[in-house]
């Protein structure tokens, strides 16, 4: 019977922390750069700077791909930068000038949080990039997080931002961040920005196309915070061998 009771405590304490997982709030801000594209060109630096969705979107730190879709066309802009920067779309392409990572639930352990297959959907079809063309240990789109002086007092030394193996949505490759958190205040963010890197710099996206439905701009990420979680097939078959496992005791007392 202890046998038993500790398998059960043992499964609902990974199920608890499942469900219990940290989470950050995502969401992007573009410039308003202009141009005429093509997706993941250069759009340069001119622009303001305005908040998509700002702070509408939560990725859960639970070891799981989980899709982020914005349409600046249509949803909430936030001014961020720029004397142009009004809360109001004023061009029809943009550039994807950074992601924000806000800690919401004041997370101070170690973040490994990864960035995969990120679109650009419009009339056309849907341009993407998922770091593929790129060797692991390659800085690409993303400076490393503590790099901007808007966010950078918000982190402890040490991020990075890289190309990597590790793990990915699809493929082989994609971009892992590692950075930590000074202290647990909830309105401390990063700024991942996408200047003045080597690679795929400012990159261009279609943002209002008139005549047509409006484009969208979607990444993929996935968050682990402190010791790694399980995936949930790992916790299904750690489950189904603990469950095996309280069965034979079972059939051993009788």
């Amino acid at each position: 019977m202890k046998k038993l009771c500790l398998l059960t405590i043992m499964v609902i304490l990974l199920c608890a922390g499942s469900s219990l997982a940290e989470s950050f709030d995502l969401s992007i801000g573009i410039r308003e750069t202009g141009g005429i594209g093509p997706a993941f060109s250069n759009a340069g630096t001119s622009g303001g700077i305005e908040w998509v969705n700002r702070d509408g979107q939560v990725l859960t730190a639970d070891g799981t791909w989980q899709l982020f879709t914005f349409t600046p066309a249509t949803d909430t802009l936030t001014p961020f930068a720029g004397t142009t920067a009004d809360g109001v779309l004023d061009t029809d392409w943009v550039s994807l000038e950074h992601i924000r990572i806000l800690n919401s639930d004041g997370v101070t352990s170690p973040i490994r949080l990864w960035i995969d297959n990120i679109s650009n959907t419009d009339s056309t079809g849907t341009a993407t990039e998922g770091f593929e063309s790129f060797a692991p240990g390659s800085e690409v789109m993303f400076q490393e997080p503590s790099f901007s002086g808007s966010t950078a007092a918000n982190l402890l030394a040490g991020s990075s931002a890289l190309v990597s193996d590790s793990d990915a949505f699809a493929g082989e490759y994609s971009n892992e961040l590692n950075f930590q958190f000074v202290d647990d205040v909830a309105t401390r963010w990063v700024r991942l920005t996408t200047f003045g890197t080597a690679s795929l710099l400012n990159p261009a996206m279609h943002a209002h196309e008139p005549g047509y439905a409006p484009p969208s701009i979607s990444f993929y990420a996935k968050a682990m915070v402190g010791t790694p979680i399980p995936e949930p097939a790992s916790l299904l078959l750690l489950g189904t061998g603990l469950g095996m496992i309280g069965l034979a005791a079972w059939r051993r007392r009788k």
